[in-house]
């Protein structure tokens, strides 16, 4: 049984300012530390399970930064937030995008956002824990397995079985996880899964292949988790630095995939299923064929489904200006020949013909 993290860590030299956190925030069931100096901060995350540290920027002899970054060495997984006058925001904006903190909160704070934003960093902080303890119990399943004698034929196969259980859970909890941050229902991921594999068939990929790719499809935005909650859910338009943080989650995604083998594909889709036919997508600019496959059918599925239904900063659009629109992208955002493809599946399935023929 998973035991969530309530643990808050609050450093500041001021005890008058820590003390009065600390009474406000108690109400909120959290287990709180504080430290009135850097040095004493590293002293609690040796002696306790912090999950998040809220810390002061300007202190004397260790600033807040400087005492962050060498609390994320101790502790990898720990979620940070910076707290910051108006006059060092700049300065400590510059450390968080630097550092990749959590956040910060600006003084005077408003004591329902600061509420709001440690609920938000404790989730992002179990949600990290708890997939990566389940990482870690797939790969001890798998490694018992290597284990097993040959001749007990019976148990590998049940131990496989369990084994392959366990990785596509794994799979499915970690893609809840990042989606969760933006979608609450988790119903993304599957709408996309149906699609991807649609577009699958379509091309008449192998049974294996489709199969692989329609499930790593699930993954493709899985390095949101560490994307902001300010950034991710914001209605208006995304300023550069926020830009590049979104983008980020690409190569981030890519990153919490690992190296192994078994998620290659899932990788392929991670960092590259916003590159465009084109060659004016991101991360890498790539261009044509050049763009991994399993990429290029998960970048329609997950736009067909962005343009369909409501986002942080626009209304759902009807199938007609979805397809219209695609049409329009097709050679610049889209492979043309999977594009021609899947618009024939549409068109089976609304008993429509859009024109669009395949090159």
């Amino acid at each position: 049984m998973f035991e969530l993290n309530q643990t808050l860590l609050i450093v500041d030299d001021e005890p008058r300012v820590a003390t009065s956190l600390e009474r406000m925030l108690r109400k909120e069931g959290y287990t709180i530390h504080m430290a009135q100096s850097g040095k004493e901060g590293l002293n609690v995350l040796e002696a306790h399970d912090v999950g998040v540290v809220l810390s002061d920027f300007m202190m004397p002899e260790m600033n807040g930064v400087a005492f962050l970054e060498q609390a994320k060495e101790k502790k990898p997984d720990l979620v940070e937030i910076l707290i910051t006058g108006h006059a060092s925001l700049e300065n400590a904006v510059s450390a968080i995008n630097q550092l990749h903190l959590y956040g910060y909160v600006k003084k005077p704070w408003d004591m329902e956002d600061l509420k709001s934003t440690l609920r938000r960093a404790f989730e992002h902080y179990n949600l990290m824990v708890q997939n990566r303890m389940l990482l870690k119990i797939t790969a001890e399943q798998n490694q018992k397995l290597k284990e097993l004698n040959e001749d007990l034929e019976e148990i590998v196969r049940r131990r496989t079985l369990l084994l392959d259980e366990a990785v596509e859970e794994s799979i499915a909890m970690l893609a809840k996880a990042a989606e969760a941050k933006d979608d609450d229902t988790g119903a993304h991921i599957y709408r996309i899964l149906d699609l991807t594999l649609d577009i699958c068939n379509g091309l008449g990929l192998t049974t294996d292949e489709a199969g692989k790719i329609s499930r790593f499809s699930i993954l493709h935005d899985v390095g949101k988790i560490y994307v902001p909650d300010e950034v991710l859910r914001k209605s208006g338009p995304l300023t550069d630095r926020e830009q590049h943080v979104m983008r980020n989650h690409t190569q981030a995604g890519e990153k919490i995939l690992g190296v192994k083998p078994f998620y290659q594909i899932a990788r392929q889709i991670a960092r590259s299923h916003h590159e465009n036919w084109d060659g004016s997508g991101f991360p890498d600019g790539l261009s044509g064929s050049a763009i991994p496959l399993p990429a290029r059918i998960v970048a329609i599925a997950d736009a067909f489904d962005e343009f369909s239904h409501k986002q942080p900063y626009k209304g759902a659009w009807s199938r007609e200006r979805v397809l219209l629109e695609m049409t329009n992208l097709s050679g610049k955002k889209f492979d043309p020949d999977i594009l021609a493809v899947f618009m024939e599946i549409q068109q089976k399935k609304a008993g429509q013909k859009t024109g669009l023929k395949r090159s």
